[in-house]
């Protein structure tokens, strides 16, 4: 039913054996030790599953009947496609996309249908194309946020405009905002006040504490829905692994309780990074590269002049000079790569160094 991810599968080619990582589009990993552990006289608490839902559901603003956790945002991105679709049913996706968006949908027998984020636009939503792309069977149309691989920001207005296509036609918008908390994060009392659950009674929002938190490791993910969605992603939750671990909740609510320890972690590794990456993009210019050019998060799409696939001359960088960026093949923009500025500011500093070296090889 699931076909090869071929965008997971190279990542884990190359995960952690590449000096200068330029691909990783997370926060690094905070160790569990740094964090703290619960106590262990704690993890056989069963209170402890009721409890990280309304623990998911506080931090987003919404109520508990409609959050539901997972393990990470890409059990919930599959949860929301089975509690969504049927067999046969037509699922709408961007373009360029997070090629799990697509295989999920694929797998659950979905029929898969794109519509454009036309970079000239600022790889913006546009309504009126999207509701062009729809047909008789679509039931979802699913969407990044921030936009996955170009970093952009869609706002609450387009989104909610999205969602009224998506009601016209009786279908969900799927809003995957795993990236959705940068550059903000969360308030003084650990609330993310931008989920986009919040616009409309249609939108389904999936997301964890992987990328922004540093916690991928701890795939603490979960869905956020109407709550016969919800209701439905529990079921087959049940049907595909019973319940998640007691030892999982325990470590997911201990997060939830120094979220403002990880938020202050978060901005402190990425301060002025971007604004690196920007001036490493402008001194470059010559070379017939540009760039999304997000205002937040911590990865952005460059595109190089020419419509040559960059693979090879990415994989022979990793290889050659050490330095690994992600190829814009496995998003459909065979000629770009998705450059993240998550690493530390010694290991950026010369992988862009080396990066530039490479696409002046090229000329």
């Amino acid at each position: 039913m699931f076909g090869p991810t071929r965008y997971l599968q190279w990542a884990r080619r190359f995960a952690g054996k590449v000096q200068f990582d330029l691909a990783t589009s997370g926060i690094p990993t905070v160790p569990l030790a740094e964090l703290g552990v619960p106590p262990a006289d704690c993890l056989d608490d069963w209170s402890g599953l009721p409890r990280l839902r309304d623990a998911i559901a506080a931090h987003n603003a919404v109520p508990p009947g409609e959050a539901l956790a997972s393990l990470g945002t890409t059990q919930a991105l599959w949860l929301a496609c089975v509690a969504l679709t049927s067999p046969g049913d037509e699922v709408l996706v961007e373009q360029p996309a997070y090629e799990p968006l697509v295989r999920i949908a694929e797998g659950v027998g979905a029929r898969v249908l794109r519509f454009a984020r036309d970079a000239r636009e600022g790889f913006a939503l546009d309504p009126e194309r999207i509701a062009g792309a729809m047909t008789s069977r679509t039931r979802v149309i699913v969407v990044t946020n921030l936009h996955n691989p170009s970093g952009a920001r869609a706002s609450p207005k387009e989104l909610t405009a999205v969602a009224r296509v998506a009601e016209a036609h009786g279908a969900h918008l799927l809003v995957d905002e795993v990236y959705a908390p940068f550059d903000t994060l969360v308030d003084g009392r650990g609330v993310f006040q931008g989920s986009a659950r919040r616009l409309a009674r249609n939108v389904v929002a999936v997301s964890s504490l992987t990328k922004c938190y540093g916690l991928g490791p701890s795939r603490i993910g979960w869905l956020l829905g109407p709550a016969e969605v919800v209701t439905r992603a529990d079921d087959a939750m049940t049907a595909c692994c019973g319940m998640l671990p007691l030892a999982h909740s325990h470590v997911a609510l201990h997060a939830f309780d120094r979220i403002g320890f990880l938020a202050d972690r978060a901005r402190s590794s990425l301060e002025g990074k971007r604004s690196r990456v920007a001036a490493w993009v402008e001194e470059n210019a010559s070379l017939g590269i540009a760039w999304s050019a997000p205002t937040e998060g911590l990865f952005a799409l460059v595109t190089v002049a020419g419509d040559a696939d960059l693979t090879p001359t990415i994989e022979a960088a990793a290889r050659d000079r050490g330095v690994l960026v992600t190829p814009g093949a496995f998003f459909g923009v065979p000629n770009a790569f998705r450059v993240a500025w998550s690493a530390p500011a010694g290991v950026l500093e010369e992988g862009l160094a080396r990066l530039g070296d490479v696409l002046r090889a090229r000329v």
